[in-house]
């Protein structure tokens, strides 16, 4: 499906965004590599058969407004905010790409009432961010191939561990190809389009069946098991002769 390009007035800024499909809306963040706009999620455009794609280019970057400096990933999720509120969507979930998995992070933890779900694509984050996710409690998927040298599987497990209501998806290694640099495991919608489509359409179909309850819950329900077990053998043994 082709997306449909549109510049919009937000704030003091100019936003190019591209948009396809209807239904609910999934925005899609590109990460900070000089060349990126939102035509790296080109790949994933069929998901608008069943999601609104919101597809911005950050400022800075494609066809949007650029500051003589490159706004920070605060400065670009208060924009996106901005940004949602004009298109009058009061909820979404957010798929963000590298430095973009760490602006939509900003968002949902600046704006939660505002988000369903994420889903973080060898997303990058900053320590600020990991101590406040604790508190996040949204559904999110998160994508990471083994061999990613640029942001690292770690980032991938450190995420996992501070939002409780995520799931850690990896990928194999995607830079064996000789032809291609140690980075294309870095732009998992492009290079793995077939496997992030997939993962994301499963996940967002039904994002809160599909992750793991926080660790504080699971051992408080692997707790309650281990009592009822208890009872049921002092049960069994109390009715022997």
């Amino acid at each position: 499906m082709e997306a449909t390009e549109k510049t919009l007035a937000v704030g003091e800024f100019t936003v190019n965004l591209a948009t396809a499909g209807n239904g609910s809306p999934l925005l899609l963040l590109h990460g900070s590599e000089p060349q990126e706009s939102w035509h790296v999620w080109e790949p994933v455009l069929a998901m608008a058969d069943t999601y609104r794609l919101i597809a911005p280019d950050l400022l800075g970057y494609g066809k949007s407004a650029k500051p003589e400096e490159t706004p920070d990933f605060r400065a670009q999720a208060q924009m996106l905010k901005d940004l949602v509120e004009k298109l009058g969507i009061e909820k979404l979930s957010l798929m963000g790409s590298g430095w973009g998995g760490q602006v939509a992070l900003e968002f949902a933890l600046d704006w939660p009432a505002s988000v369903t779900s994420l889903v973080l694509v060898a997303s990058s984050y900053d320590k600020d961010q990991l101590r406040r996710l604790q508190k996040l409690r949204k559904p999110t998927l998160i994508i990471y191939a083994e061999d990613d040298m640029l942001t690292q599987l770690k980032a991938g497990y450190l995420l996992r561990d501070a939002i409780g209501t995520s799931r850690l998806e990896v990928l194999d290694a995607a830079a064996r190809d000789p032809r291609y640099d140690f980075r294309v495991s870095h732009r998992l919608q492009k290079f793995r389009a077939p496997q992030v489509l997939q993962l994301a359409r499963t996940f967002l179909s039904n994002s809160e069946a599909m992750v793991a309850e926080p660790p504080e819950i699971e051992n408080e329900l692997k707790g309650m098991e281990l009592r009822e077990e208890e009872k049921k053998g002092d049960a069994g043994t109390s009715a022997r002769p």
